[in-house]
């Protein structure tokens, strides 16, 4: 693909054409969804249901780790589990036109789960503890593997090398990340997995749809070699509700597979690098036109103000996620 290549370049027509090179009858309807990292839309088909096609964002991943998701979200699916997998087309799932990598994947119609729903956090502990278990036995040999620390390191150096953080509160962003530093690498001194698993990776409320009373998982786009509690802190909601939260949840998980306690003590360590992390994303992006639209505040002085609050929070907060 062409280093120049960007998203502006993906217009309606391009987006029709590539769906209709794998003989699909496009109505020309497209209406796009909530996707910034990469481009997905529902595109309607003559005398058919809509279609989803996702195009992958350039140069984000190879054709080898796109195809590893493919192929696991393919057998998933023969497995009988809830999700949305990509359609095999002549025996192929990885598509390109005019450059583009994409996907069709069909469309799901359905509900997020409700914030704070007790029954519903029971399901999704249910959900991703059978897909803990369905992966148990394998490893992902293309996707990455989280590593905290280095992303932590990564991600404030971009932020500051990036020039939208202002000058002035660089010097206690710096040391704000030095002590979650400190934080996070003493608590996985005192625990850490001897082995990584296969995990979905953003397992947020806005990746699950109830369809037909059953939650199904979307966007395998971010699944990695992981620590289990990463499919599940993301559904606490109040520090003060956390306990109840997780014992529904860490319930639902027990069904299809252990859990770990010992996990619970990483929770304020992918807390602090999601923290940091979604800085970082949203810096790294902001040469991509949608992301100065959606995040207009990005750059200014009070979103990073606000940004190093957050930081102190999980230090005041540390060790307190448990139950």
């Amino acid at each position: 693909m062409n280093a120049q290549q960007d998203f502006s370049n993906l217009i309606p027509d391009v987006i029709l054409d590539a769906v209709e090179s794998l003989d699909f009858w496009t109505d020309a309807r497209i209406y796009p969804l909530n996707s910034y990292e990469n481009r997905v839309y529902q595109v309607g088909i003559e005398d058919s249901a809509p279609l989803i096609a996702k195009f992958y964002r350039p140069h984000r991943w190879q054709r080898a780790q796109i195809q590893e998701e493919h192929d696991t979200l393919l057998a998933l699916a023969e497995s009988g589990f809830p999700l949305a997998a990509p359609l095999q087309i002549n025996g192929h799932t990885l598509f390109q036109h005019q450059g583009w990598h994409f996907c069709l994947t069909p469309r799901l119609v359905g509900q997020h789960p409700e914030a704070e729903n007790l029954d519903q956090l029971f399901q999704i502990g249910e959900l991703i503890g059978k897909l803990h278990q369905a992966l148990s036995h394998q490893s992902f040999q293309q996707r990455p593997s989280v590593s905290p620390l280095e992303q932590i390191n990564q991600a404030a150096t971009d932020i500051i090398n990036s020039g939208h953080m202002p000058t002035k509160l660089q010097s206690p962003y710096q040391a704000s990340i030095t002590k979650l530093l400190s934080l996070c690498e003493k608590q996985m001194q005192s625990f850490w997995p001897h082995a990584l698993r296969p995990i979905h990776g953003d397992s947020h409320r806005s990746n699950l749809l109830m369809v037909n009373n059953e939650f199904h998982l979307l966007d395998f786009d971010d699944c990695q070699n992981g620590v289990a509690i990463q499919d599940l802190w993301l559904h606490l909601t109040d520090l003060s509700q956390s306990r109840q939260q997780l014992s529904e949840l860490i319930e639902g998980y027990e069904s299809y597979a252990a859990f770990d306690v010992r996990e619970l003590a990483l929770i304020d360590v992918f807390k602090a690098t999601r923290i940091i992390c979604y800085a970082a994303w949203l810096s790294n992006r902001w040469q991509d036109p949608a992301f100065v639209k959606a995040f207009p505040w990005f750059t200014s002085e009070e979103y990073w103000l606000n940004h190093l609050n957050e930081l102190k929070a999980c230090q005041t907060e540390w060790g307190q996620l448990s139950l």
